[in-house]
């Protein structure tokens, strides 16, 4: 029969698609996870990874058997939990946070501080991804939780809110609107807003926004990131409607660009937090929202 770490390697290479990385993850060396991913399809009979110069991925059969084996150490983990609960005190040993790189690096950087102080003894692991591919990761169980920027409304999840940000417009220093205190949506007529994917119910809200406030919307940029949007207002490419974490985490500091609020009908940016509902450490999640919450509204 496999090993219980013989599936936990096997689980790392699915989550990763490469041999370093789930070697790293696993805190083992590349050849010790390989031999033994070999050892596991001679115990199985089975071929489980297909590897190439160009790339690695699993056999349908591979894809299987980690899913069952994630849901078999998801339970095991469950049992330690159980077990753990007996001392109140003793904090989960790790915490598994899937993120999309919109919101994880600027929350997780505010928040961070007051995890580490609640949790000391509890290792965070980060991992970003895209939205759908993260609900569908959580459900299967390679996150504990997962930061979204918008709700998710399913039966089967507890969905968190964290934050309401408003976007807010970042332009150029020598823009004609750079000397007001706040923009009228009006002041935009005429104006190129360069915009990224955000997600449906934000893209929407930037739609409708954009076509009453008269403001070409430019969707060349939709697959890039709130980084290279900062970068192309600074040499004057347009103007951008960023986060209110962002503008906090990196646009204050720049000197090439302001961010200015929205007089009103400012799009609104939905962070959440979300888990299973049938996740046994239901409550330590509560309390780690309530931790961000705190901090992202501080």
């Amino acid at each position: 029969m496999p090993s219980l770490q013989q599936l936990r390697y096997l689980v790392a290479l699915a989550d990763t698609l490469n041999f370093s990385q789930a070697a790293e993850a696993c805190r083992v060396a590349q050849p010790t996870l390989s031999i033994q991913l070999k050892e596991l399809e001679a115990r199985l009979g089975a071929r489980l990874v297909e590897r190439t110069r160009a790339r690695v991925s699993l056999t349908p059969t591979g894809q299987e058997v980690a899913r069952r084996a994630r849901a078999m150490l998801d339970s095991l983990e469950d049992i330690r939990e159980i077990a753990r609960r007996n001392d109140p005190m003793a904090p989960p040993a790790l915490l598994q946070i899937g993120v999309v790189h919109t919101v994880g690096a600027y929350a997780l950087a505010v928040a961070m501080p007051d995890l580490r102080r609640a949790f000391p003894q509890t290792r965070l692991r980060v991992r970003e991804e895209r939205s759908d591919v993260l609900v569908r990761q959580l459900i299967d169980g390679a996150h504990d939780v997962i930061l979204l920027p918008e709700a998710v409304d399913r039966p089967d999840l507890e969905c968190h809110p964290l934050i309401s940000e408003p976007l807010m417009v970042v332009l150029p220093v020598d823009h004609r609107l750079a000397g007001q205190a706040q923009i009228q949506p009006a002041d935009l007529a005429g104006e190129t807003i360069l915009a990224m994917d955000f997600g449906p119910q934000l893209q929407d809200q930037i739609i409708r926004f954009c076509t009453a406030a008269g403001a070409h919307l430019a969707t060349d940029y939709e697959r890039t990131t709130l980084d290279t949007l900062r970068q192309m207002v600074a040499i004057g490419m347009g103007i951008s409607l960023l986060p209110q974490l962002y503008v906090r985490s990196e646009v204050l500091r720049e000197k090439l660009v302001k961010a200015l609020p929205l007089a009103a009908q400012a799009p609104l940016r939905e962070v959440s937090l979300i888990w299973r509902k049938t996740a046994p450490r239901g409550a330590t999640y509560d309390e780690v929202a309530c931790i961000m919450k705190k901090a992202l509204t501080a």
